[in-house]
């Protein structure tokens, strides 16, 4: 059913609508629906919790009250801190037992929070849904919108200039010849519709704004998508906010915006779109500001400002491996936290901060330790480049500065014991970031986005095809000879007892039917890497971010099997080589790699 709306706006007022506080409602747009009232109520309250679906300038909604969560005692709200229905302005609402032919169902209030508070202000609103049962062949669903404001000129800009909005689902089960309809006569009485009401403010007539009948337009196709997709089964298959609540995120994430973007923005001096990269990093910033707020003691608190009980350790300090441009460091660096990043080019974005953060900021290569000591066998030359086979750590790297100007720095991935690894994007450091944490004991979040193997090769991750999703239980199979859009590295289930030899082919030999159960190659690689970890002991967990980016999977290891933490480091050591070897991981391949980045070869981000 393709959506066209009908223009109502010539039937004034419905009949159904007249005993709705007053007579200065209009009928605005209606379209025949599909869908029952439960998909109707379904989909309502969801475009309620989540006004950003409706408009690309608002964040979310917090929920001040809902009636089916803190039900009404004697007129009161169950928390003081609730709404009741009769902090609602009584000009705004109907009785508390609904009106002629409907019964109030539920209530809530929200507050719509903007995405820019400097540009626009929060509005709260109540949101009311009745019902009304004709017949056992005809019911409405009323769903009724009231800003609390005391004139026009209080509406919020991505908020429609009306005292109230309405949206009206009428649903014909079937039309017997004695069903009493509400409808208007010129609407076919068998039909099933829906449609948007304005209740205008005393001082506007019709005719409608074009903006106010776009607004209509856009609330009820909607309305019409989502309830068509809910009809036809669609589910919703990514679920942010799983581990840090929405509200605590966008909040930072705000504040940080406020702080730092202009700044950030009118100093950009990189090719790359500023406006992407600054916020996708400010997003990231907060979201690992209110993690480690979960994780660590309060940034700067002291042992007398501890509260008692509280067993969170002190900030370890975080190390940002593939810096990049360095604006998260610079971000976290302003906001108090202690850290340092390295990349192996640096950037023209690093000469723009202030000296502070440019010390904190180092052009190094990073060579795994474990990785040279599962190849003692690297060329003469590579031995030459690689002085004593990086066997000597660089734990105080964040505060060294370089002995010359053509002198390489490297670092072996050994960091101070527990300090937070951020992997934001890093390529061929993301397969490795969960490996080397282990070493250290330490927490990461890893945002993985181009794949390559534990050689710093591009490949496609391993996968097995006899599911919709990759086998992250499956052994890996380290397909560096594979490329990167023609062939994959297929792991198949073997049969009890048998000995798992993974196989390499081609995409061209598989059946159609297998073509299309494999995962992408982002989620295979999110698997592969999330497979890592737990081969070293770590508890992944996921979250996706909400960042301006196609490649958002955050991951998250911040807990370790007590088994695995209970190792010695030298038996931490000799677990990520096996991991390594059993991968087919190639010291030469990688310092050759490394080369190639220092001269400019690599992807950047």
């Amino acid at each position: 059913m393709s959506f066209k709306p009908e223009d109502v706006t010539s039937q004034g007022v419905w009949e159904i609508l007249k005993e709705l506080i007053d007579g200065r409602w209009l009928a605005v747009l209606q379209h025949p629906c599909a869908f029952p009232p439960e998909t109707f109520e379904y989909v309502t309250l969801n475009l309620i919790h989540n006004p950003n679906i409706n408009s690309s300038v608002l964040f979310r909604a917090d929920i001040l009250y809902d009636s089916a969560k803190h039900p009404q005692r004697d007129g009161q709200s169950t928390t003081s801190e609730a709404y009741s229905i009769r902090d609602i302005p009584r000009k705004d609402i109907v009785a508390h037992d609904g009106f002629p032919a409907f019964t109030l169902k539920r209530t809530i209030v929200r507050r719509m929070i903007p995405r820019n508070p400097m540009l626009d202000k929060p509005v709260v609103q109540s949101c009311q849904v009745f019902q009304s049962s004709q017949s056992i062949h005809l019911q409405h669903t009323l769903v009724l919108y009231i800003p609390h404001v005391s004139s026009g000129s209080e509406i919020p800009w991505y908020h429609p200039n009306v005292q109230s909005l309405a949206c009206l689902h009428s649903w014909c089960y079937s039309q017997p010849k004695d069903a009493v309809s509400l409808l208007p006569e010129s609407s076919p009485s068998s039909s099933s519709t829906v449609s948007v009401h304005y209740r205008l403010f005393p001082d506007q007539v019709p005719p409608l704004s074009e903006r106010l009948q776009r607004t209509a337009f856009h609330l009820l196709s909607t309305i019409h998508k989502h309830g068509r997709g809910a009809l036809e089964g669609y589910t919703k298959r990514v679920h942010h906010d799983q581990l840090i609540s929405q509200q605590r995120v966008q909040d930072t994430y705000t504040r940080l915006k406020a702080a730092h973007a202009k700044r950030l923005s009118d100093q950009w001096v990189e090719q790359t779109d500023s406006s992407k990269h600054v916020f996708e990093d400010l997003s990231i910033a907060a979201f690992l500001m209110e993690l480690w707020k979960d994780m660590y003691q309060p940034n700067g608190s002291s042992r007398t400002t501890i509260a008692k009980g509280d067993s969170r350790p002190a900030f370890p300090g975080f190390v940002d491996i593939g810096c990049g441009n360095g604006v998260l460091v610079d971000i976290l660096l302003r906001e108090g936290y202690q850290g340092w990043g390295f990349d192996a080019r640096s950037r023209k974005s690093w000469a723009i901060f202030e000296s502070s953060t440019q010390r904190q900021l180092k052009q190094m290569i990073l060579v795994p330790q474990p990785l040279l000591d599962i190849n003692p066998d690297l060329s003469q030359q590579n031995r030459e480049d690689s002085p004593k086979l990086l066997s000597k750590l660089l734990p105080r790297a964040c505060t060294t500065t370089r002995t010359s100007d053509t002198e390489i720095e490297w670092h072996s991935g050994v960091f101070p014991s527990r300090t937070f690894i951020i992997s934001n994007h890093a390529d061929e450091l993301t397969p490795w970031t969960p490996l080397l944490a282990y070493l250290s004991l330490s927490p990461f979040l890893m945002i993985p986005c181009c794949s390559h193997n534990l050689s710093g090769l591009r490949f496609r991750a391993p996968s097995k095809f006899n599911s919709y999703s990759a086998d992250t239980l499956a052994p890996t199979f380290f397909a560096d000879s594979i490329t990167k859009s023609k062939s994959v590295a297929i792991s198949v289930a073997p049969e009890a007892g048998e000995d798992y030899q993974p196989r390499q082919g081609n995409l061209k030999d598989l059946s159609q039917a297998n073509r299309s159960k494999q995962p992408s190659a982002y989620a295979a690689l999110c698997d592969w890497v999330s497979h890592l970890a737990r081969a070293v002991g770590y508890e992944v967990e996921k979250e996706m971010l909400r960042l301006p980016s196609t490649r958002n999977t955050g991951l998250i290891g911040r807990e370790l099997d007590p088994g695995a933490e209970g190792l010695s480091a030298t038996e931490r050591m000799d677990k990520v080589r096996a991991v390594a070897a059993k991968e087919g991981a190639d010291a030469g391949v990688w310092v050759d790699r490394a080369k190639g980045l220092m001269a400019g070869k690599g992807e950047k981000h």
